[in-house]
């Protein structure tokens, strides 16, 4: 009987990994399919809302929810670990204090995570800090990463994707100019993952995409919308050379005002209105609610 029971556990166990890898094999496909129609989610931090920022249990929400990509922050430790954190400190986030990288990883790992986003009220978990390491294993053949303050650690980070066989899902970024970022990046193999990020108010944007496609070939472009949208007149351009359009709704100033928070009340007229004029990628601190938009508008269909 134990024996029955043990081969049937193993099978499930198999069935969901087939069907996990199978699924985020279509999530790849689809980022870099800039015609598709299909419009990605990306959770800001993991599911902060549910799981502290920037945790395991976060990602694992992501994956559960069924959203696309998670953004997450890495840091190095004293002793040249990378781990999970967006702030230089752990102040706001754990219950210990001090800059990242004056901790070693083993004293790191000793620290709390705050629930939610953190802070001086906020509850705290029986939770750690997550290495890289473990968050690309939590990841791996489920759910893709968008790996935010990583441009000067791709050196570090690269090896890692290799070695846990993560390198097609993860996304890295920055804001070097186009041959600075062809110089940067030419060590990593040619299907690497890069999105440079472009800011509207910035005089020269429209050359610096045109330079982009043609010296980095992204697979998208994270767009920084600050008093208008008027960039987006771009989107077309962008997709036509097989990038997608990505944008960030967390706050106002990175929308040009069509917000998670104003799409609570009106998500047609923001999170639709983006979609409106190209954007096919929206990172969001609302991820249920924007997957719900999307597939109750017919903008994500697998």
């Amino acid at each position: 009987m134990y024996k029955y029971v043990k081969s049937v556990l193993l099978l499930v166990l198999v069935s969901y990994s087939v069907i996990a890898q199978d699924h985020v094999d279509t999530i790849v496909r689809e980022f870099k399919n800039s015609d598709s129609p299909n419009v990605l989610v990306a959770a800001h931090r993991g599911d902060w809302r549910h799981a502290p920022e920037n945790s395991i249990k976060g990602i694992e929400s992501c994956i559960a929810m069924g959203i696309d990509i998670v953004e997450i922050d890495v840091r190095k430790t004293k002793d040249g670990k990378l781990v999970l954190m967006h702030d230089a400190t752990i102040d706001r986030t754990t219950n210990g204090t001090g800059k990242v990288s004056d901790h070693t990883l083993a004293e790191l790992k000793k620290l709390y995570l705050k629930d939610n986003q953190g802070g001086g009220d906020a509850v705290l978990t029986d939770l750690r800090i997550a290495t890289l390491e473990e968050a690309l294993i939590a990841a791996k053949g489920k759910i893709m990463l968008n790996l935010d303050k990583s441009y000067g650690l791709m050196k570090d980070i690269y090896p890692l994707l290799i070695k846990t066989g993560t390198l097609n899902i993860a996304i890295f970024k920055g804001t070097s100019p186009p041959d600075q970022t062809k110089r940067d990046i030419a060590f990593m193999d040619k299907s690497t993952l890069f999105m440079p990020i472009v800011f509207s108010d910035k005089d020269d944007v429209k050359e610096s995409i045109k330079s982009y496609l043609k010296k980095v070939h992204p697979a998208a472009f994270e767009v920084i919308l600050r008093k208008d949208d008027a960039l987006l007149a771009e989107s077309d351009h962008i997709r036509k050379h097989g990038a997608r359009v990505w944008v960030n709704t967390l706050w106002d100033s990175l929308c040009a005002g069509y917000s998670d928070a104003k799409a609570v009340k009106d998500p047609e007229a923001n999170y639709g209105h983006l979609i409106s004029k190209g954007v096919n990628v929206i990172q969001t601190d609302n991820p249920a609610e924007l997957l719900q938009y999307l597939k109750d508008k017919g903008l994500r269909n697998f």
